[in-house]
């Protein structure tokens, strides 16, 4: 079989970071593996040549990919005898217009819960597609789609994932790691460390990550007069030692299809707080420290009660490292997608 995974970025998070890992994976297991990744800013990630793995990097902004999408995917095809082209969420339309002339089949990778869409027009192409979580397929589902929906949840190497002691964690240091855009709610964090501070709570926050919105949030931070205890740190490795002390985790985001980061760290024990919204509460089901998403005076007491009652929380996470090391490793996300590609 040969596979053609499509992937259009416009930042480095980590939806575009398990893309890859996830054809690497595809590729170790014997199937001939190409991906077409096509960004608006030039390559920064270094890839590691691999048996069955071919990367095709553009840089092409998305006004002109738009009009050359079809085509280049279509060259692809024709060049490397594809049997099945897994499209990911951008430019579905576009890459996929001329699969059924040629008679590929193809199915889309959905990494996104799409409130903002009515209807399925998209990805009318295409002959399936792959929710990242339950949340994501049901919304699909409501739009409109048709052809088989299948839900994979996405995973990690955790192989490659270094595990940090967890008895060096320090409570009061909580940490943010997103994309810094709108409806990851970073807004929303800020605002709780600065409110329990006022109360007595000696919180610090780092936000790391970049994004649209990494001016907005220091402008708030400044506003706040908290630059000592609030501070936006940029890219990090999700294996930088500078994550080693970390004691709670938060994820406040509307809407989140899986959260890679929340499964690094509940790996890593890491005392955590989120939205009980989109993917998240199928990820940590009745746990108690989701709150009500759009109540951003519960997401401060969640906050408050993970530093109060810190040992019964990390004890409360830890115990959902063993299910997570076997439910979200990549090598199993990778067979589930090779048994939907032989499926179609």
């Amino acid at each position: 079989m040969n596979v053609l995974i499509t992937l259009y970025t416009t930042a480095w998070g980590g939806a575009e970071e398990s893309v890859l890992d996830l054809a690497k994976e595809i590729a170790a297991k014997g199937i001939n593996t190409t991906v077409l990744w096509v960004s608006n800013y030039p390559a920064c990630q270094k890839l590691m040549f691999q048996k069955n793995f071919r990367l095709v990097r553009l840089q092409i902004s998305p006004k002109w990919y738009t009009y050359l999408a079809s085509f280049i995917v279509a060259i692809l095809c024709l060049r490397l005898k594809i049997n099945v082209v897994n499209l990911n969420w951008r430019f579905v339309r576009e890459e996929s217009r001329y699969l059924k002339l040629l008679q590929v089949k193809s199915v889309a990778t959905v990494r996104a819960i799409l409130i903002d869409k009515s209807n399925a027009d998209e990805f009318k192409n295409t002959d399936a597609i792959i929710g990242v979580s339950k949340a994501a397929t049901r919304r699909l589902k409501k739009i409109g789609y048709t052809n088989p929906l299948f839900t994979i949840y996405n995973g990690v190497k955790i192989s490659q994932l270094k595990l940090f002691n967890s008895i060096d964690y320090d409570r009061a240091k909580i940490l943010s790691m997103s994309r810094l855009v709108a409806w990851k709610r970073i807004d929303w964090t800020i605002r709780a460390v600065c409110e329990l501070r006022k109360k007595g709570l000696p919180l610090y926050l780092d936000i790391y990550g970049e994004g649209i919105e990494t001016d907005n949030l220091s402008r708030m931070i400044q506003a706040a007069k908290a630059t000592e205890y609030i501070k936006i740190k940029g890219f990090v490795g999700n294996n930088d030692s500078a994550l080693s002390k970390y004691g709670i985790f938060v994820i406040p985001s509307y809407k989140e299809p899986f959260g890679k980061t929340i499964v690094e760290n509940v790996l890593r024990k890491r005392v955590l707080v989120g939205s009980k919204s989109g993917g998240i509460p199928e990820l940590l089901p009745r746990y108690p420290l989701l709150f009500n998403y759009m109540d951003y005076h519960d997401y401060v007491k969640k906050i408050e009660l993970a530093y109060l009652k810190y040992s019964k929380y990390q004890s409360l996470i830890s115990s959902y490292t063993n299910y997570f090391r076997k439910t979200y490793d990549m090598r199993r996300v990778a067979e589930d997608y090779i048994k939907v590609y032989n499926q179609l």
